[in-house]
């Protein structure tokens, strides 16, 4: 019989065992940051004592996120995945969620409209196995970029980010800020923030994102992008694009990035997230 169980620390090892049999690349450290966000929001699914599949999701006020969501081959179709979609949003829906996100490959959108989540947009998933960026690309100097750290910075970049994700998803901005081998840029106009870009550095791969920008300030994307990219030379980068950015993607392309593969964003209930969302901050959590 199938019951579902939050995550304990003994359970990590097969967390990224079974994530990375779907080629996800995860560590550890990944769950032990999802479970910091969220201490309930890590689940295992077991079939008796043994751990069958996984899943995390976490609350930004009323949007909830739903993710790393894959379980056993051999005990997939006898209605896991099902019982463990339906105990993550029961439990978001106790932390007061409103509408629930998350990123559906191809195969899985039918199965998670029969939960009543419908497509928003497309994602396409940007890869670089061994990112070579030189300094010549000439966009035009809207403002000024400059790195930043927590102290002195959060506060106003988190206001910023609120107008655009709908919800306060501070506790994730924070979280990826104080990582000793992170990278934050911010793009300030006048002194007043109009766009922003992080990046977590896992030691053999960078994941870039979120990257958000005022939908006014177009050429303010390049500039963020320009300047996390120089510094991450010879590294393998992933990022998360919305395809309506076609100039986005354009720039990607002539830096070497490739489309790995695209994925929907889907919600149940009404989206929260507004316009300038340019890049997306994980899988997991939108």
């Amino acid at each position: 019989m199938f019951q579902v169980k939050v995550m304990s620390v003994k359970e990590y090892s097969f967390a990224v065992d079974l994530a990375n049999t779907v080629g996800w690349g995860m560590e550890e450290a990944d769950f032990r940051f999802n479970q910091f966000l969220e201490p309930e929001g890590c689940l295992v699914l077991f079939e008796g004592l043994v751990p069958v599949g996984l899943a995390t999701c976490v609350s930004f006020e009323k949007l909830g996120w739903f993710g790393n969501f894959v379980v056993r081959s051999n005990y997939r179709g006898h209605g896991g995945g099902r019982l463990l979609l339906e105990h993550a949003i029961s439990y978001l829906r106790s932390r007061g969620v409103e509408s629930i996100g998350l990123y559906a490959y191809p195969w899985l959108v039918e199965f998670y409209g029969k939960f009543g989540f419908k497509k928003d947009i497309e994602l396409k998933v940007m890869h670089n196995v061994c990112l070579q960026m030189g300094n010549n690309y000439n966009y035009k100097e809207e403002g000024v970029v400059s790195k930043v750290g927590v102290c002195g910075d959060f506060s106003v970049l988190s206001s910023f980010d609120v107008r655009f994700f709908g919800v306060d998803r501070s506790r994730v901005l924070k979280g990826i800020m104080e990582g000793k081998d992170n990278y934050c840029y911010v793009l300030r106009d006048g002194g007043k923030v109009v766009g922003y870009v992080l990046a977590k550095d896992y030691g053999h791969v960078v994941e870039v994102g979120p990257l958000v920008c005022c939908p006014d300030r177009s050429e303010g994307v390049f500039e963020l992008l320009q300047t996390m990219l120089c510094g991450l030379g010879g590294r393998e980068v992933w990022l998360y694009l919305p395809q309506e950015q076609k100039g986005v993607e354009e720039f990607l392309f002539g830096v070497g990035f490739r489309k790995k593969f695209s994925l929907s964003r889907m919600f149940l209930g009404e989206p929260k997230i507004q316009r300038g969302i340019y890049l997306g901050e994980s899988l997991e959590r939108g």
